[in-house]
């Protein structure tokens, strides 16, 4: 039966349902369109295995990006525990500044070398420091004041020379008229010689060219001639010996001759050893007057002492530029103490920054130069003096919480403006105490060698820790007249002990 368009209008306009009209759907329907309305109920509580398992397939889907997150998390907490430790963890300093090579062996200074060393700055490295070799020596010519500061050591060594040679007599002389030193020649007409013959008054690296002291004696202009007036310059030589002057600016051998006199101690070393002259780098220095003068009644006879010494120090040296003054002038053949004091180092720490094996090798390097130069003297070594660093002095703090109070009270460090801009501002106590140790070691090793602590006499040893004596410092590097004074009274005792069976 053909259907024509339109005929089951009914069932697209809305037709019957199960058989049932528009009309009987809708009268169905309408008791619910009259209920009230209720939520549906909330889902299921999800358990932990949901979860579980989420992050299960979660790892799978996404293993790999999984893996590098958590080796890249792993990673930056290793970093970041190992930069907090390394900044607070809690090393012994004295293990980290203790000097690992043994060079108590050392019999010369052909035995001491560079391989040895661990590393050469303080700070463990090698190139964060100043450092140069500390086996060859070297000068600071080119500052002015030191080149004065050092011909003033010269001319002191050259005065305590003389005296000796007064107090020998001819022999002595004849053994050093023949001598020659070209290298501090101080030019005047005679040539190195007079060097000698005028001691403190020569004059080195300039001279007064015209002046000729034979010529003025003899009412000449030139020397007199051999075999001119009384037997010529022979002759002239040995009225000199004789003690006759010829001129007044011509230095005597004989004048003072003490038949007694013996030099029994040259102090050399630093600024420290600068003070005893009563200067700085040359120059007079009004707080050092007194120094001087304690040094001068301890180590002069004529003034009361108990010893014959002088002191040759220059502000600011190293072991290198000691090293180099000894070669160069400050110990002459010939000047022969019974004992060499010496003093320096601690320029090689504070203002070098050099390690404790490098400062070490310095010291042993001076030390060796003397015995090689004059093996029949004894020579003491000095301890390196303690420097300050915080207010309290303190030094070493002891105890059970040693650490974290020592650590809290060096918070209290001296502002910049105390300290000398060329100096490094760290602990160096535990430095100071390794190579103290060390020097200490070497010297009851050596026959000839002795080591002087100073700890006893600036270092207050507390219950709860050690001090630096601050009433007996003038600055955290320099003892004051109150320190010198105690210094030199524990060095004339202990060159007693020294000295006693000579």
């Amino acid at each position: 039966m053909n259907q024509e368009y339109g005929d089951e209008v009914d069932g697209l306009v809305g037709g019957k349902r199960n058989g049932q009209s528009a009309l009987e759907v809708e009268e169905d329907l309408s008791p619910l369109a009259s209920a009230p309305y209720a939520p549906p109920p909330p889902p299921p509580r999800k358990s932990l295995l949901y979860y579980v398992a989420t992050v299960q397939a979660f790892v799978i889907i996404y293993r790999y990006e999984v893996f590098l997150g958590a080796a890249l998390a792993v990673s930056i907490a290793v970093a970041i525990s190992s930069s907090y430790h390394h900044t607070h963890k809690k090393v012994n300093p004295f293990d980290a500044a203790h000097i690992r090579t043994d060079y108590t062996a050392v019999s010369s200074k052909y035995d001491l070398t560079l391989g040895s060393i661990d590393h050469w700055c303080l700070s463990g490295d090698d190139n964060s420091c100043r450092c140069e070799d500390p086996l060859e020596p070297m000068s600071k010519r080119s500052s002015q004041k030191w080149g004065a500061q050092h011909a003033e050591n010269v001319k002191v060594a050259q005065a305590a020379l003389l005296k000796i040679i007064a107090a020998e007599g001819d022999r002595a002389w004849n053994d050093y008229a023949d001598y020659r030193y070209d290298e501090l020649d101080d030019a005047w007409l005679d040539g190195p010689e007079d060097d000698w013959v005028y001691g403190e008054g020569a004059r080195f690296e300039t001279d007064d060219g015209g002046y000729d002291p034979w010529a003025e004696a003899w009412g000449k202009d030139t020397a007199p001639k051999e075999g001119e007036g009384e037997g010529g310059e022979d002759n002239q030589r040995e009225r000199e010996l004789e003690g006759e002057q010829t001129d007044g600016r011509e230095r005597k051998l004989l004048d003072d001759e003490d038949d007694g006199y013996r030099l029994d101690v040259i102090f050399v070393g630093d600024s420290i050893t600068e003070q005893r002259q009563g200067t700085q780098m040359g120059r007079p220095v009004d707080d050092y007057v007194g120094i001087k003068e304690v040094f001068g009644k301890t180590f002069t006879r004529e003034k009361g002492g108990d010893f014959e010494g002088v002191a040759m120090g220059v502000a600011g040296d190293t072991t290198k530029n000691l090293l180099w003054r000894l070669i160069n002038g400050e110990m002459p053949y010939g000047l022969t103490p019974r004992v060499w004091w010496v003093g320096i180092g601690i320029n090689d720490l504070t203002m070098k920054g050099c390690s404790e094996e490098v400062v070490l090798l310095g010291i042993l390097r001076v030390v060796e130069e003397i015995q090689n130069a004059h093996p029949d003297d004894t020579v003491v070594i000095n301890s390196l003096l303690p420097v300050n660093r915080n207010a309290d002095g303190l030094l070493e703090h002891l105890g059970k919480h040693h650490e974290d109070i020592a650590l809290k009270k060096k918070e209290k460090n001296l502002l910049d403006s105390e300290m000398s801009k060329k100096r490094m501002h760290i602990d160096l106590w535990p430095s100071i105490v390794s190579l103290n140790e060390e020097l200490a070691k070497f010297a009851s090793k050596h026959k000839g060698v002795k080591f002087f602590n100073a700890d006893s006499i600036f270092v207050d040893e507390r219950q709860d820790g050690k001090y630096l004596k601050l009433d007996l410092m003038k600055d955290p590097v320099h003892p004051n007249l109150a320190g010198h004074k105690k210094w030199n009274n524990a060095i004339k005792k202990r060159l007693h002990e020294i000295l006693k069976d000579e």
